[in-house]
Protein backbone atom coordinates (compact mmCIF):
# COMPACT_ATOMS: atom_id res chain seq x y z
CA UNK A 1 0.00 0.00 0.00
CA UNK A 2 2.91 2.58 1.11
CA UNK A 3 4.29 1.60 -2.53
CA UNK A 4 1.40 2.44 -4.16
CA UNK A 5 1.40 5.84 -2.73
CA UNK A 6 4.61 6.37 -3.24
CA UNK A 7 3.88 5.80 -7.16
CA UNK A 8 0.61 7.83 -7.31
CA UNK A 9 3.09 10.91 -5.75
CA UNK A 10 5.67 10.20 -8.02
CA UNK A 11 3.48 10.09 -10.84
CA UNK A 12 1.78 13.78 -9.47
CA UNK A 13 5.04 15.42 -9.64
CA UNK A 14 6.15 14.15 -12.88
CA UNK A 15 2.33 15.32 -14.37
CA UNK A 16 3.63 18.38 -12.59
CA UNK A 17 6.70 18.70 -13.71
CA UNK A 18 5.34 18.33 -17.79
CA UNK A 19 2.64 20.92 -16.84
CA UNK A 20 4.74 23.59 -15.83
CA UNK A 21 7.18 22.39 -18.37
CA UNK A 22 4.50 23.20 -21.33
CA UNK A 23 3.78 26.74 -19.71
CA UNK A 24 7.62 26.85 -20.41
CA UNK A 25 7.49 26.04 -23.76
CA UNK A 26 4.35 28.10 -25.19
CA UNK A 27 5.13 29.74 -28.68
CA UNK A 28 6.93 32.87 -28.35
CA UNK A 29 4.07 34.70 -30.65
CA UNK A 30 1.34 33.77 -28.15
CA UNK A 31 3.45 35.52 -25.04
CA UNK A 32 3.68 38.07 -27.20
CA UNK A 33 0.02 38.88 -28.31
CA UNK A 34 -0.85 38.17 -24.47
CA UNK A 35 2.42 40.64 -22.64
CA UNK A 36 1.02 43.51 -25.56
CA UNK A 37 -1.99 43.98 -23.42
CA UNK A 38 -0.51 44.07 -20.03
CA UNK A 39 0.27 46.91 -18.12
CA UNK A 40 3.20 48.34 -16.89
CA UNK A 41 3.31 46.27 -13.19
CA UNK A 42 1.63 42.97 -14.95
CA UNK A 43 3.86 43.36 -17.54
CA UNK A 44 7.47 42.90 -15.09
CA UNK A 45 5.79 39.97 -13.41
CA UNK A 46 5.39 38.57 -16.46
CA UNK A 47 8.58 38.67 -17.37
CA UNK A 48 9.52 37.36 -14.15
CA UNK A 49 7.82 34.24 -14.18
CA UNK A 50 10.94 31.80 -16.41
CA UNK A 51 13.62 32.41 -19.16
CA UNK A 52 11.43 31.39 -22.17
CA UNK A 53 8.82 34.32 -21.02
CA UNK A 54 11.38 36.56 -20.46
CA UNK A 55 13.04 35.74 -23.37
CA UNK A 56 9.97 35.97 -25.53
CA UNK A 57 9.45 39.54 -24.64
CA UNK A 58 11.43 42.72 -25.27
CA UNK A 59 12.88 45.45 -22.25
CA UNK A 60 11.73 48.34 -23.31
CA UNK A 61 7.98 47.59 -25.19
CA UNK A 62 5.82 49.70 -27.07
CA UNK A 63 3.49 51.90 -24.67
CA UNK A 64 0.15 50.04 -25.62
CA UNK A 65 -1.17 49.25 -22.03
CA UNK A 66 -1.56 53.19 -21.98
CA UNK A 67 -3.57 53.35 -25.03
CA UNK A 68 -5.35 49.73 -23.79
CA UNK A 69 -6.26 50.39 -20.75
CA UNK A 70 -9.74 51.35 -19.13
CA UNK A 71 -8.48 55.19 -18.17
CA UNK A 72 -6.28 55.87 -21.65
CA UNK A 73 -7.55 59.25 -22.06
CA UNK A 74 -6.47 60.20 -18.45
CA UNK A 75 -3.04 61.93 -18.91
CA UNK A 76 0.25 60.51 -17.55
CA UNK A 77 3.45 62.45 -16.46
CA UNK A 78 6.11 61.78 -18.96
CA UNK A 79 10.04 62.79 -18.33
CA UNK A 80 12.71 62.78 -20.66
CA UNK A 81 16.17 62.37 -18.43
CA UNK A 82 19.76 62.18 -19.67
CA UNK A 83 19.25 58.44 -20.31
CA UNK A 84 15.71 57.39 -20.53
CA UNK A 85 12.37 58.35 -20.48
CA UNK A 86 9.60 57.58 -17.52
CA UNK A 87 6.15 57.75 -17.37
CA UNK A 88 4.29 58.45 -14.23
CA UNK A 89 0.27 57.18 -14.03
CA UNK A 90 -1.45 58.43 -11.12
CA UNK A 91 -4.04 56.02 -11.50
CA UNK A 92 -1.78 52.72 -11.61
CA UNK A 93 0.35 54.00 -9.41
CA UNK A 94 3.14 52.14 -12.26
CA UNK A 95 6.62 54.10 -13.05
CA UNK A 96 7.74 53.00 -16.75
CA UNK A 97 11.01 53.72 -17.71
CA UNK A 98 11.43 53.84 -21.62
CA UNK A 99 15.01 54.44 -23.93
CA UNK A 100 13.87 56.50 -26.72
CA UNK A 101 16.94 57.76 -28.25
CA UNK A 102 15.35 60.24 -30.32
CA UNK A 103 14.66 62.40 -27.54
CA UNK A 104 17.83 62.21 -25.71
CA UNK A 105 19.32 65.35 -25.26
CA UNK A 106 15.95 67.54 -26.14
CA UNK A 107 13.73 69.58 -24.36
CA UNK A 108 10.26 69.30 -24.01
CA UNK A 109 8.50 72.29 -24.69
CA UNK A 110 4.83 71.52 -25.26
CA UNK A 111 2.49 68.77 -25.24
CA UNK A 112 -1.11 68.49 -27.04
CA UNK A 113 -3.13 66.09 -28.60
CA UNK A 114 -0.76 63.23 -27.74
CA UNK A 115 2.17 65.13 -29.60
CA UNK A 116 5.46 66.63 -27.64
CA UNK A 117 7.15 69.77 -29.13
CA UNK A 118 11.15 69.68 -28.76
CA UNK A 119 13.68 71.65 -29.32
CA UNK A 120 17.30 71.32 -28.75
CA UNK A 121 20.35 73.69 -28.21
CA UNK A 122 21.60 73.90 -31.69
CA UNK A 123 17.73 75.80 -32.48
CA UNK A 124 16.50 72.27 -34.38
CA UNK A 125 12.59 71.96 -33.69
CA UNK A 126 10.68 68.40 -34.13
CA UNK A 127 7.38 66.76 -33.09
CA UNK A 128 7.48 63.78 -31.77
CA UNK A 129 4.56 61.07 -30.73
CA UNK A 130 5.76 59.08 -28.00
CA UNK A 131 2.97 56.22 -28.49
CA UNK A 132 3.83 55.37 -32.32
CA UNK A 133 7.79 56.84 -32.33
CA UNK A 134 7.11 59.26 -35.31
CA UNK A 135 8.88 62.25 -36.08
CA UNK A 136 8.06 65.51 -37.43
CA UNK A 137 11.08 67.87 -38.25
CA UNK A 138 10.61 71.53 -38.77
CA UNK A 139 13.04 74.22 -39.93
CA UNK A 140 15.50 75.14 -37.21
CA UNK A 141 15.13 78.87 -36.28
CA UNK A 142 18.38 81.55 -35.86
CA UNK A 143 20.55 81.22 -33.13
CA UNK A 144 19.44 85.02 -32.38
CA UNK A 145 16.77 84.11 -31.10
CA UNK A 146 16.62 81.80 -28.16
CA UNK A 147 12.79 81.02 -27.58
CA UNK A 148 12.33 80.76 -23.41
CA UNK A 149 8.48 79.24 -24.01
CA UNK A 150 6.83 77.71 -27.20
CA UNK A 151 3.16 76.33 -27.65
CA UNK A 152 1.23 75.19 -31.20
CA UNK A 153 -2.17 75.64 -32.18
CA UNK A 154 -3.61 72.17 -33.01
CA UNK A 155 -1.95 68.23 -34.54
CA UNK A 156 1.28 68.74 -36.71
CA UNK A 157 -0.82 67.00 -39.27
CA UNK A 158 -3.77 69.73 -39.49
CA UNK A 159 -3.50 71.71 -42.19
CA UNK A 160 -3.48 74.56 -39.79
CA UNK A 161 -0.73 73.52 -37.54
CA UNK A 162 0.96 76.90 -36.27
CA UNK A 163 4.25 76.51 -34.15
CA UNK A 164 4.98 79.62 -31.71
CA UNK A 165 7.87 80.25 -29.92
CA UNK A 166 8.74 83.70 -27.20
CA UNK A 167 11.74 84.93 -26.24
CA UNK A 168 12.79 85.21 -22.53
CA UNK A 169 11.96 89.53 -22.51
CA UNK A 170 9.08 88.94 -24.87
CA UNK A 171 11.24 90.94 -27.68
CA UNK A 172 10.52 88.37 -30.31
CA UNK A 173 8.03 86.18 -30.95
CA UNK A 174 8.74 83.57 -34.17
CA UNK A 175 6.01 81.36 -35.50
CA UNK A 176 5.96 79.08 -38.53
CA UNK A 177 2.71 77.63 -40.28
CA UNK A 178 2.91 74.42 -41.68
CA UNK A 179 4.07 73.91 -45.06
CA UNK A 180 6.48 76.65 -44.65
CA UNK A 181 10.36 76.85 -44.72
CA UNK A 182 11.46 79.94 -42.08
CA UNK A 183 10.47 80.90 -39.42
CA UNK A 184 8.46 84.13 -39.31
CA UNK A 185 10.16 87.03 -36.77
CA UNK A 186 7.93 89.53 -34.94
CA UNK A 187 10.38 92.18 -33.58
CA UNK A 188 8.40 93.96 -30.77
CA UNK A 189 8.44 97.59 -29.35
CA UNK A 190 11.10 97.70 -26.07
CA UNK A 191 8.09 99.63 -24.08
CA UNK A 192 5.21 96.94 -24.41
CA UNK A 193 7.86 94.01 -23.09
CA UNK A 194 8.38 92.80 -19.89
CA UNK A 195 10.18 89.81 -17.96
CA UNK A 196 7.76 86.29 -18.74
CA UNK A 197 6.90 84.49 -15.46
CA UNK A 198 8.23 81.59 -17.85
CA UNK A 199 5.32 79.29 -17.74
CA UNK A 200 3.86 77.88 -21.26
CA UNK A 201 2.18 80.28 -23.12
CA UNK A 202 -1.40 79.85 -24.99
CA UNK A 203 -2.34 80.06 -28.17
CA UNK A 204 -6.70 80.08 -28.75
CA UNK A 205 -8.23 81.56 -31.78
CA UNK A 206 -5.39 83.30 -33.80
CA UNK A 207 -4.30 85.18 -29.78
CA UNK A 208 -1.31 84.40 -28.57
CA UNK A 209 -2.15 84.73 -24.00
CA UNK A 210 1.54 84.98 -21.85
CA UNK A 211 1.95 85.12 -18.03
CA UNK A 212 4.18 88.02 -17.28
CA UNK A 213 5.81 88.32 -13.81
CA UNK A 214 3.99 90.05 -11.28
CA UNK A 215 0.61 88.96 -12.39
CA UNK A 216 -0.11 90.35 -15.55
CA UNK A 217 -1.66 89.03 -18.86
CA UNK A 218 0.05 90.09 -22.18
CA UNK A 219 -1.68 89.20 -25.60
CA UNK A 220 -0.53 89.41 -28.97
CA UNK A 221 -3.17 88.36 -31.87
CA UNK A 222 -1.60 86.73 -34.01
CA UNK A 223 -4.62 87.01 -36.80
CA UNK A 224 -3.81 90.68 -36.57
CA UNK A 225 -0.19 90.48 -37.58
CA UNK A 226 -1.09 88.13 -40.77
CA UNK A 227 -3.68 90.22 -41.97
CA UNK A 228 -1.53 93.44 -42.06
CA UNK A 229 2.13 92.28 -41.26
CA UNK A 230 3.83 95.57 -43.28
CA UNK A 231 1.43 97.41 -41.18
CA UNK A 232 0.50 95.93 -38.09
CA UNK A 233 3.10 97.46 -35.23
CA UNK A 234 4.30 94.71 -32.63
CA UNK A 235 3.06 95.23 -29.05
CA UNK A 236 1.92 93.19 -26.63
CA UNK A 237 -1.43 94.33 -24.73
CA UNK A 238 -0.88 94.21 -20.88
CA UNK A 239 -3.55 94.32 -18.73
CA UNK A 240 -3.24 94.31 -14.63
CA UNK A 241 -4.68 90.94 -13.51
CA UNK A 242 -5.91 92.24 -10.32
CA UNK A 243 -5.01 89.13 -8.46
CA UNK A 244 -4.34 90.42 -4.78
CA UNK A 245 -1.10 91.72 -3.68
CA UNK A 246 0.39 88.78 -1.66
CA UNK A 247 -0.10 86.49 -4.66
CA UNK A 248 2.24 88.74 -7.01
CA UNK A 249 5.13 88.99 -5.04
CA UNK A 250 5.31 85.65 -3.41
CA UNK A 251 4.29 82.79 -5.92
CA UNK A 252 6.99 80.28 -7.15
CA UNK A 253 5.77 78.31 -10.01
CA UNK A 254 2.99 79.81 -12.33
CA UNK A 255 0.70 77.97 -15.03
CA UNK A 256 -1.68 78.82 -17.83
CA UNK A 257 -4.21 76.35 -19.49
CA UNK A 258 -6.88 77.26 -22.24
CA UNK A 259 -10.58 74.95 -21.53
CA UNK A 260 -13.49 75.88 -23.36
CA UNK A 261 -12.85 79.39 -24.17
CA UNK A 262 -11.53 80.11 -20.75
CA UNK A 263 -7.82 80.64 -19.65
CA UNK A 264 -6.81 79.13 -16.17
CA UNK A 265 -4.10 81.00 -14.40
CA UNK A 266 -2.60 78.28 -11.69
CA UNK A 267 -0.31 80.13 -9.33
CA UNK A 268 1.60 77.77 -6.37
CA UNK A 269 3.28 79.82 -3.79
CA UNK A 270 6.41 79.64 -1.78
CA UNK A 271 5.63 79.34 2.32
CA UNK A 272 2.45 80.24 2.22
CA UNK A 273 -1.11 78.76 2.89
CA UNK A 274 -3.02 77.95 1.00
CA UNK A 275 -0.22 76.52 -1.04
CA UNK A 276 -2.36 76.96 -4.75
CA UNK A 277 -4.50 79.73 -6.04
CA UNK A 278 -6.70 79.49 -9.22
CA UNK A 279 -7.99 81.77 -11.00
CA UNK A 280 -9.87 82.33 -14.60
CA UNK A 281 -10.43 84.46 -17.36
CA UNK A 282 -13.46 84.46 -19.69
CA UNK A 283 -11.74 84.45 -23.38
CA UNK A 284 -15.03 84.75 -25.12
CA UNK A 285 -17.72 86.62 -23.71
CA UNK A 286 -21.01 85.97 -24.22
CA UNK A 287 -23.12 88.50 -25.98
CA UNK A 288 -20.24 90.38 -27.01
CA UNK A 289 -18.54 90.04 -30.83
CA UNK A 290 -16.85 93.50 -30.62
CA UNK A 291 -13.03 92.84 -30.28
CA UNK A 292 -12.27 92.28 -26.33
CA UNK A 293 -11.73 95.06 -23.85
CA UNK A 294 -9.41 94.28 -21.43
CA UNK A 295 -10.58 96.77 -19.03
CA UNK A 296 -13.73 94.97 -18.34
CA UNK A 297 -11.93 91.55 -18.10
CA UNK A 298 -11.54 90.30 -14.81
CA UNK A 299 -9.66 87.53 -13.03
CA UNK A 300 -11.96 85.60 -11.04
CA UNK A 301 -10.73 82.92 -8.28
CA UNK A 302 -12.01 79.09 -8.73
CA UNK A 303 -12.45 77.28 -4.96
CA UNK A 304 -13.63 74.00 -6.45
CA UNK A 305 -12.89 72.28 -9.71
CA UNK A 306 -15.60 69.81 -8.79
CA UNK A 307 -15.71 66.19 -11.15
CA UNK A 308 -12.75 67.52 -13.16
CA UNK A 309 -9.02 67.52 -12.14
CA UNK A 310 -6.30 69.72 -13.08
CA UNK A 311 -2.92 68.49 -14.68
CA UNK A 312 -0.11 71.12 -14.79
CA UNK A 313 3.62 71.05 -15.80
CA UNK A 314 5.92 73.19 -17.45
CA UNK A 315 5.63 71.50 -20.94
CA UNK A 316 1.33 70.92 -20.97
CA UNK A 317 -1.50 71.69 -18.58
CA UNK A 318 -4.47 70.11 -19.07
CA UNK A 319 -8.01 70.51 -17.20
CA UNK A 320 -10.22 67.24 -17.87
CA UNK A 321 -12.74 64.78 -16.21
CA UNK A 322 -12.09 63.41 -13.37
CA UNK A 323 -11.20 59.50 -14.46
CA UNK A 324 -11.86 58.55 -11.17
CA UNK A 325 -14.29 59.89 -8.41
CA UNK A 326 -11.14 59.87 -6.06
CA UNK A 327 -9.19 62.59 -8.28
CA UNK A 328 -11.90 65.51 -8.49
CA UNK A 329 -11.23 68.39 -7.22
CA UNK A 330 -7.61 67.87 -7.61
CA UNK A 331 -4.26 69.72 -8.98
CA UNK A 332 -1.47 67.23 -10.24
CA UNK A 333 1.51 68.55 -10.09
CA UNK A 334 5.18 67.46 -12.32
CA UNK A 335 6.36 66.24 -8.81
CA UNK A 336 6.58 62.64 -7.86
CA UNK A 337 7.37 60.85 -4.28
CA UNK A 338 8.37 57.66 -4.35
CA UNK A 339 7.11 57.08 -7.72
CA UNK A 340 3.74 58.18 -7.27
CA UNK A 341 2.36 61.65 -8.48
CA UNK A 342 1.95 64.02 -6.31
CA UNK A 343 -1.40 66.03 -6.15
CA UNK A 344 -2.83 69.01 -4.34
CA UNK A 345 -6.09 69.15 -2.78
CA UNK A 346 -8.24 72.35 -3.20
CA UNK A 347 -10.47 70.72 -0.07
CA UNK A 348 -7.82 69.70 2.22
CA UNK A 349 -5.78 72.24 0.95
CA UNK A 350 -2.56 69.66 1.82
CA UNK A 351 -0.56 67.77 -0.56
CA UNK A 352 -1.12 64.19 -0.69
CA UNK A 353 -0.13 61.09 -3.16
CA UNK A 354 -3.12 58.08 -3.30
CA UNK A 355 -0.80 55.60 -2.26
CA UNK A 356 0.64 56.97 0.85
CA UNK A 357 -0.76 58.55 4.42
CA UNK A 358 1.47 61.40 4.15
CA UNK A 359 0.36 64.77 3.42
CA UNK A 360 1.84 68.09 3.90
CA UNK A 361 0.86 71.94 3.35
CA UNK A 362 4.50 72.41 2.29
CA UNK A 363 5.14 73.08 -1.60
CA UNK A 364 8.17 71.23 -1.70
CA UNK A 365 6.41 68.10 -1.23
CA UNK A 366 8.12 65.71 -3.75
CA UNK A 367 10.37 65.93 -6.58
CA UNK A 368 10.12 68.06 -9.34
CA UNK A 369 10.49 66.53 -12.67
CA UNK A 370 11.92 68.59 -14.64
CA UNK A 371 12.50 68.40 -18.34
CA UNK A 372 8.62 67.06 -18.26
CA UNK A 373 4.92 67.51 -19.43
CA UNK A 374 1.14 65.82 -18.75
CA UNK A 375 0.10 64.30 -22.27
CA UNK A 376 -2.70 62.09 -22.83
CA UNK A 377 -2.37 58.49 -24.90
CA UNK A 378 -3.51 58.67 -27.99
CA UNK A 379 -2.58 57.04 -31.34
CA UNK A 380 -2.22 59.29 -34.51
CA UNK A 381 -3.26 58.69 -37.98
CA UNK A 382 0.68 60.42 -39.25
CA UNK A 383 3.12 57.81 -41.05
CA UNK A 384 6.72 57.78 -40.43
CA UNK A 385 7.42 59.47 -44.07
CA UNK A 386 4.89 62.39 -42.87
CA UNK A 387 6.77 65.91 -43.37
CA UNK A 388 6.21 69.07 -42.44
Amino acid sequence: MAEEIVQINREKDQEKKEFDKSWAKLLPELLQLVSAHLFVTDYSTFRAICKSWRLSTPISKPLLPLLDSPHSQSPCLMSVGNYKCSFFHPIYNSTYHMEIPELLGAMIRYSKYGWLLLSRADCSVFFFHPFSKIKIKLPSYHHEYAFETMCFSSPPTSGDCVVIGVTFAGMQVGFIRRGELDWTICQFKRDSCSELSGCTPVLYKGKFYCLYKLGRLAVFDLNEYLGAPNQYSCSWTVFSTGLPEHICDSYELSYLVEDNGKLFAVFEMHDCEPSVYIFSLNLSPRGSRSRMTWSHMKWHEVRNLRNKTLYVSPGGSFLELAAVKGMRNKIYLPKVQDNSNVFYSLKTKNYHSFFSDYSTRISSYGRELNNSSWIIPMLTTAEEEFSW
